[in-house]
Parts: structure tokens; sequence; C-alpha cells
């Protein structure tokens, strides 16, 4: 019997269950748990600063077992990239030292500390045409339920609520099936990106 999900609102407290579930499907899509020896650090950049922040909107799906995957995004994405650059890059940038040396020959975990002390904002045009924007990631027993489907209904829900017109997400080019989901459900391709990651961002976008 399919077990029933339920989709409430982030807590502070669902910070390390949104950390693994980034983890988890952090390599475009797949488990990305034996690329990084520090498990906590994609979670830390993707994930756990949209349970803080005024512009942040953050939902997970949770059944018995517990949280099984999450929606997150903002309403205003200059203003969170501000938020973060005011309150959540700095204590990390303590934490973390620039990595040195030949980019080339950095690891993952260099890679994704490197984007910590240099974050990339998100392309100008595109912020103009879709000011907020939304990610989403569901472990493996998630997918194939439409918990996504019901995560991403209820955020636009919410996100309208707010006054939110526009949204945009940014998926990886080596994740398509991460790029099925979102052009099926009204997110239209609008730029690809060939430097936002090692294969490229694709850019996609929806009017609500």
């Amino acid at each position: 019997m399919t077990k029933l999900a339920v989709i409430r609102a982030a807590r502070k407290s669902d910070t390390n269950a949104v950390n693994s579930i980034c983890l988890r499907t952090g390599n475009a899509g797949k488990d990305a748990t034996s690329l990084y020896q520090d498990p906590d650090l994609i979670g830390l950049i993707y994930a756990a600063p949209y349970l803080f922040g005024d512009d942040a909107l953050c939902l997970v799906a949770e059944d018995e077992e517990g949280v099984l995957g999450y929606v997150a995004g903002a309403t205003d994405s200059r203003s969170f990239e501000h938020h973060l650059e005011m309150n959540w890059w700095p204590e990390l940038r303590k934490r973390y030292a620039e990595p040195q040396g030949d980019p080339a020959k950095w690891t993952p975990d260099d890679k994704r500390i490197n984007f910590i002390h240099h974050p990339r904002p998100v392309p100008g045009d595109i912020v103009l045409a879709y000011p907020a924007h939304i990610h989403m990631n569901l472990l493996p027993q998630a997918q194939g339920r439409g918990i996504g489907s019901q995560l991403l209904a209820s955020w636009v829900a919410s996100a309208t609520e707010k006054g939110v017109r526009a949204v945009h997400a940014g998926v990886s080019a080596a994740n398509q099936a991460g790029l099925n989901f979102w052009t099926a459900r009204g997110f239209d391709p609008v730029r690809e990106d060939p430097h936002g990651g090692s294969l490229g961002t694709i850019w996609c976008g929806r009017i609500l």
C-alpha cells in the first residue's frame, strides 16, 4: 500500500533532513554521497539557506518514515542573494578556507567551497523576466508517486499569495529527468549557460 505524504511548511528542525536529501540527489539527480568528503557541504549551499530568510519559501513532503522531499525557493531572487551575502556566506567562509592551487585539480568539495567564496548570481535577464526561483529534490522512494507535483502546486499557491508572478528553475544539463519534470509542468527553457556547472545550466521560466 502506498504511503500517503503530507505537504507542510519546512521548519528549522528539518535542516538535517533537507541537507541529506540534497546530498542524495546532488549528482544531477543521483546520489552524490561518494563524491564529497564533507557530507554537509552541498546542503549548506543549496538546501539549508531556504529554512532561513524572509524571502525564502520551503515546503517538505513527509510520510511516516520522515521527510522524503522538499521544494525550496525565494520570492525575490536578488533580495535572497543579498540575504545570503550578509547573513549566510560569512560564517561558512570562516568555516571553509578558500581553495588554492590549480582549479583543474580541485575536488568536488573544493569546487563547492569556491562557490561559497565566489557565489555566481543568476543571470540578470533571467531574474528580470522571472524574479522568483524554485528547486526541488525527492528521494527515490518519493518519485513516481505524484509527490513532486503536489509539492510544486503547493509552492506555487503559496508564492502566488505572496505576489509572485513569474519563477525560474535552473536545471543541470546532465539531469534530463529533472528537465523533463520542469518542462512538463509549464517551465519553458529560455537560456543555456555553459558555465553554470560542469555540463552547464538550463534556465527554465514559468509565468504563474
